[in-house]
Parts: C-alpha cells; sequence; structure tokens
C-alpha cells in the first residue's frame, strides 16, 4: 500500500521524475492528462496504464512507456507495478469513463498521488485538501459530505442491490408458481 506520509507530507514539484497516468476516466482524457502532465513536469518520465479497449486510439509517442491492462490480468499488473516506485500517479476524477482502476494509486509505491477532473484542474490528494476531493466526488466541499458518499458507496449501494436482487428474485418464483 502506499506509504501513509504520502498523504501527509507537503508535493514537492522540484522533484518530480517519473509519472503514472492511471486511464480511469476516457482515454481522451487519459492522453490530455499526460500532455498536461508533461507540461507542468518538464523533463519527467511519463508512463500510461490504459484500458486494452483504448489501446487502439493511443498514439505511440503518448507516454514515454505504456502499459495496457485487461481486467482479467488486474492482479499480476498491481505486482508488476509495485516493484517500481512513481513520484506521482495521476487519476481522472471524471464523470464519465471506468472507474475500475480509482483504488490502484493507494496500492502503489508513490511519493504523491494528484487528481484531475474533466477540466485538467488538478490537486494533490492530501490530507488538508480533503475538502476538494469531498467537492470533486460529493458536490459539496465538507469532509462530512466525503465521509456520506463513502459510506452510500461502500453501505447504501450494495444493500440497494441486494435489495433489487431480492425482488427479482421474488417475482421470478412467483411467475414461476402461477404457471
Amino acid at each position: 500500500m502506499a506509504n501513509p506520509l504520502t498523504f501527509l507530507l507537503p508535493f514537492r514539484y522540484d522533484l518530480v521524475r517519473t509519472v503514472l497516468v492511471v486511464q480511469s476516466g476516457p482515454v481522451e482524457l487519459a492522453l490530455q492528462v499526460a500532455a498536461r502532465v508533461r507540461t507542468l513536469f518538464p523533463g519527467c518520465k511519463v508512463e500510461g496504464l490504459i484500458r486494452d479497449n483504448d489501446a487502439g486510439a493511443v498514439d505511440p509517442d503518448a507516454f514515454d512507456r505504456l502499459t495496457i491492462v485487461r481486467w482479467e490480468d488486474r492482479i499480476a499488473m498491481v505486482r508488476d507495478l509495485r516493484e517500481r516506485r512513481f513520484d506521482v500517479v495521476a487519476v481522472m476524477l471524471s464523470s464519465t469513463g471506468s472507474r475500475s482502476f480509482m483504488m490502484l494509486p493507494y496500492l502503489l509505491r508513490t511519493g504523491a498521488v494528484l487528481m484531475f477532473n474533466d477540466h485538467l484542474d488538478y490537486f494533490p490528494l492530501k490530507l488538508g485538501r480533503m475538502s476538494s476531493l469531498a467537492q470533486h466526488v460529493s458536490g459539496r466541499g465538507t469532509v462530512g459530505s466525503l465521509v456520506r458518499w463513502g459510506l452510500g458507496r461502500l453501505v447504501i449501494v450494495p444493500a440497494a442491490y441486494v435489495f433489487l436482487l431480492g425482488s427479482t428474485a421474488r417475482t421470478q418464483w412467483r411467475a414461476a408458481r402461477r404457471g
């Protein structure tokens, strides 16, 4: 897992040499984030983690190193990425696209996590910036809204899924019993 000090220590722009851009949104946004990272940190090595469905949309020179990931290979991919250390892992907080790789930065060895939105605005994920994260994910700028959003994702969404699954099973059972 990421070092807890990652979220406490200040972000040092001058020490960034390697950046991993994780595609947690549309591939077009990942390419824009890579270009933005190159302007923010000139001379750094930019690596990309792209889903296999979107690999055809990536130019060969968009990243210094490109890792194409299939969902089935995610455990091996995490193992391979954990062998290396990244100064920054850039993640997209996009309202569209896949969110399957949103948790990846917390599993890797990194010095900082940068969160980018659809407009290429960014902020380092630090304890002092929790209100920024809350604003991006829940629409409200308080830490309490971030906690409510997280609880909703962990408790309410699975409970609603189980309820809908049970309701569907009950409807199917009643239909089979009548027929």
